[in-house]
């Protein structure tokens, strides 16, 4: 049976089943998400798809409630036929309840009739007691509260407890679970913002403008983006505010010579040419050959002339090139607990045990980068991370033991907006989804001074 002839909530069963299998959510959406499948049928799609991921702790711990049956003893395309339906009962206010139960039951009958009464009872005797139901007590037990009502996993919660307090922590899990906007940046390498949004209205896009960026606009409403001629044009390019900072802070003029080390998809380095007026030289590296091509395609698309790519490994140096660039942007490999909203698998792949490894692969990165940068260059280093150990551990350990750079200040860089987020000496800036409506990453800014 091809994905296009299944309904919107079997499809989204059989992604959720690919996904516990290893696969990652986006691939396996962008796979089965058809030109052939209505906008509407891929809205709701996506929205389930992601939403029983977001949620899944707190619909298991709300299905283990009502089912006899232990969640592991359940054949696992039928818990999810139970997860979907659950999420549209529990989040999706314009679902009636008995579409919902309806359209589990339709799926579960596929595989047996028995499994079709499971899903319909366990379903209903939710529905008549969804108002009641018991979650852990957010005062007596607040970690397990919010790992269980706010879908995270216990070592990260416990994490942000202790770095952040309780009230910042539920803040941040209500913001990683908001459905990120779709941001995009004006490419005006073709074309000025009048225009494109002119263009976007043709189109039948619902635009708005960007929360603290001129060349930054949110999609609210329109067809698959890479549909759009104003995407084939290349007028825009899809990137979240936080990103288009980073370049911002780099401050890069025309006629300069700048070095992206981890450049590939190519947001930031397309967004360097844009800035440079596509003027001077941006040598772009990424390790894996498929992510370089990526990027050279994004170029190609945006009309950016200036970019050149090569698949290279930062963590080896180069002593060619020590000391040839005006400024290196360092954006570093990282555990991506800045993106969740975006990502919500992150919740799920990522371990403990994976920050100090980052932060020891970050750290060499930024030591060998850092040798290319001429006296009285700028370096940027940068994460969409808010672990410290990512961040402000890592340029504060650099600069302990390398006294030729130091921060420099960041705010003449940034939106005056963001200002007074800037901290220690002006040189870095930490974005939270929950403070700052875009997504969380960490922006620092360092200068060679001799």
């Amino acid at each position: 049976m091809k994905s296009v002839k299944l309904k919107p909530r079997e499809l989204a069963v059989r992604i959720l089943t690919e996904v516990e299998r290893g696969s990652y959510s986006n691939l396996s959406l962008n796979r089965h998400l058809t030109a052939e499948i209505s906008r509407e049928d891929r809205a709701l799609i996506t929205e389930l798809v992601y939403g029983v991921i977001k949620h899944r702790i707190r619909l298991d711990y709300v299905l283990s409630k009502f089912s006899k049956i232990g969640l592991n003893d359940i054949n696992p395309i039928i818990l999810n036929c139970l997860r979907v339906g659950l999420y549209q009962i529990l989040f999706l206010d314009k679902i009636p309840d008995y579409a919902a139960v309806n359209e589990s039951v339709n799926i579960a009958k596929l595989y047996s009739k028995k499994a079709a009464g499971f899903v319909n009872g366990v379903l209903r005797n939710v529905i008549r007691s969804k108002d009641g139901i018991d979650y852990p007590d957010r005062v007596k037990d607040p970690l397990r509260y919010l790992v269980v009502y706010y879908s995270f996993p216990k070592w990260m919660i416990r994490r942000w407890l202790d770095l952040f307090g309780f009230e910042f922590t539920e803040s941040l899990c209500k913001a990683f679970n908001e459905k990120p906007r779709m941001c995009v940046r004006v490419n005006e390498l073709k074309i000025n913002k009048t225009g494109l949004q002119a263009f976007l209205d043709k189109e039948g896009v619902v635009h708005n403008p960007g929360l603290f960026l001129e060349e930054a606009l949110y999609i609210d409403d329109g067809p698959p983006l890479t549909e759009l001629d104003s995407f084939k044009n290349g007028y825009f390019q899809p990137q979240d505010e936080s990103s288009m900072l980073v370049a911002r802070a780099l401050g890069a003029a025309s006629g300069e010579t700048v070095l992206d080390v981890a450049a590939a998809p190519g947001g930031k380095t397309t967004h360097l040419a844009q800035l440079m007026k596509n003027s001077g030289r941006i040598y772009a590296w990424d390790i894996h050959p498929h992510r370089v091509q990526l990027l050279k395609e994004t170029c190609q698309r945006l009309g950016v002339s200036i970019v050149y790519p090569e698949v290279r490994d930062a963590r080896v140096p180069d002593k060619n090139l020590f000391g040839k660039f005006d400024r290196v942007l360092v954006d570093a490999p990282c555990s991506g607990l800045g993106v969740i909203r975006r990502k919500p698998d992150i919740k799920w792949t990522k371990k403990p045990e994976d920050i100090p490894v980052l932060k020891r692969e970050q750290l060499q990165i930024i030591r060998v980068s850092s040798q290319y940068v001429k006296p009285g260059g700028i370096l940027i280093y940068s994460t969409c991370s808010i672990e410290p150990e990512e961040n402000r551990e890592v340029v504060k350990e650099f600069l302990k033991e390398n006294r030729d750079f130091d921060l420099d200040d960041i705010r003449p860089h940034l939106p005056e907006a963001l200002s007074a987020d800037v901290k220690e000496q002006y040189g870095y800036i930490q974005i939270y989804p929950n403070l700052h409506s875009i997504d969380g990453f960490f922006i620092a800014r360092l200068k060679r001074i001799r």
